[in-house]
């Protein structure tokens, strides 16, 4: 049986997941939410597989959210739900440890397919969004040799002076590699660094 918990402030399409996955052998709703500050707390309180995440919460973005709660719960599968196009945010998403990207505008069969693939340990991404390739090869390309080395030792729990002494480099140059890293795959933080270095297979 597969746990679910639904993130999503529309309360009409909350209802609508809700009554589509009824349906669906194998598959039960242990918890629903429209607050972003709701959603780690009722991890805390259930048993959860999969998590149908709204990018827009009210109370904390998605994409921080999802970095904290691969974190925190790195074996719970979150499916991403949102109206965004935008590829920076598929990008983000996925650095952040997102399973998968739907868009709202894709019909019912498509999240259907959607949740056995990430459940499987695959990404998935919204249809509309093009072939999920399309987004791994920006982000491979977009990482030079040096900074992987340098993403590699920052997933690794290593400072900035640590790096720099491994790789005999100054430490204003480690410093500089990382702030182009994160501007490179629109990253924030070495949470989400490290989130990316994991699904690029860096570790």
């Amino acid at each position: 049986m597969t746990n679910i918990l639904i993130a999503e402030d529309h309360t009409l399409i909350r209802e609508g997941l809700r009554s589509l996955l009824a349906h669906v052998p194998d598959m039960q709703i242990v918890a629903d939410t429209g607050s972003g500050m709701q959603v780690e707390e009722l991890l805390t309180q259930h048993s959860v597989d999969l998590l149908l995440l709204d990018l827009d919460l009210p109370g904390c973005h998605g994409i921080t959210l999802t970095a904290r709660i691969k974190q925190q719960h790195p074996h719970i599968k979150i499916l991403i739900l949102t109206g965004s196009t935008d590829q920076n945010s598929v990008r983000q998403a996925f650095a952040a440890g997102a399973d998968g990207y739907l868009l709202k505008l894709e019909d019912s069969s498509e999240l259907l397919e959607a949740i056995p693939t990430v459940l499987s340990n695959q990404r998935y991404v919204s249809k509309l969004l093009g072939p999920l390739t399309h987004f791994q090869d920006q982000e491979d390309q977009t990482v030079t040799p040096r900074e992987q080395q340098i993403l590699k030792l920052v997933a690794a729990g290593k400072s900035s002076q640590e790096i720099a002494d491994t790789l005999q480099l100054s430490i204003f140059t480690v410093r500089k590699h990382k702030q182009n890293l994160m501007a490179k795959l629109s990253l924030h933080n070495a949470v989400e660094l490290t989130r990316y270095a994991m699904h690029q297979g860096l570790l």
